[in-house]
């Protein structure tokens, strides 16, 4: 199902004109972008994670806490904004990778990853809202304005497709290019491995440490599964 890396990215690239100094810089900054995103997502969930002042709290508890701790709570949600938006960006750039087998499979990620990343990391932004109702009308007015908020239809029309994105998008566009021999098999195990000790410890800095080791894996198979041949 895999092969070598100069093939695969040959199937990526195209014929290359060395001529075209400019196309090649292009193409190249666009790799390492690829490259580098999943990296940059761990890196940014391991700073989410350690500035969370309520990480494990929910409820009223967690209200207080977010209102208490300004500061922390912006670097919290500043951290997981962007963490969402490269670890999605990464499916919806290595989809665009996807040109022959895979190429549908790559389209499913593609639109995943658009409903992941056109709402999740903004919604990031509702945390500084409850910080700021708690400092001004205390803990029990945020939880009342959440509760209010509960009851309407678009709240979940906006945050569950954001979910489904995160944590299908990237599985599936990782799946696709190893159907179509741009990585091997054991760039999905990576990607896999690190959403489940994400969800698994609760967003806690170890699980994000782990989700940023496994995310460092996976981009070494997007190095040298997109490697230009010759």
């Amino acid at each position: 199902m895999s092969t070598d890396a100069p093939v695969a990215a040959s199937k990526v690239d195209g014929p290359a004109d060395h001529r075209d100094r400019a196309g090649a810089a292009g193409r190249a900054a666009r790799r390492w972008f690829l490259i580098a995103s999943p990296v940059l997502a761990g890196l940014f969930a391991i700073l989410g994670a350690a500035a969370d002042p309520a990480v494990g709290q929910d409820g009223i508890v967690l209200y207080r806490e977010y209102a208490a701790n300004p500061d922390p709570l912006q670097f919290k949600s500043v951290g997981f904004h962007f963490s969402y938006a490269f670890w999605i960006m990464s499916a919806m750039m290595l989809a665009a990778l996807v040109r022959s087998r895979g190429v549908w499979v790559a389209n499913v990620a593609g639109f995943l990853g658009w409903l992941g990343i056109s709402s999740l990391p903004g919604l990031l932004f509702v945390d500084f809202y409850d910080s700021a109702i708690g400092q001004v009308g205390g803990a029990e007015l945020t939880e009342r304005v959440n509760q209010q908020m509960e009851g309407m239809w678009g709240v979940p029309v906006f945050a569950l497709p954001g979910v489904i994105g995160l944590m299908l998008a990237l599985p599936i566009a990782v799946a696709a290019a190893w159907r179509a021999g741009i990585l091997r098999w054991w760039s999905l195990a990576a990607v896999l491995a690190g959403q489940a000790a994400f969800m698994v410890s609760g967003v806690a800095v170890w699980g994000t440490a782990l989700t940023a080791a496994c995310f460092t894996v996976f981009a070494v198979a997007l190095w040298r599964g997109t490697r230009p041949a010759g």
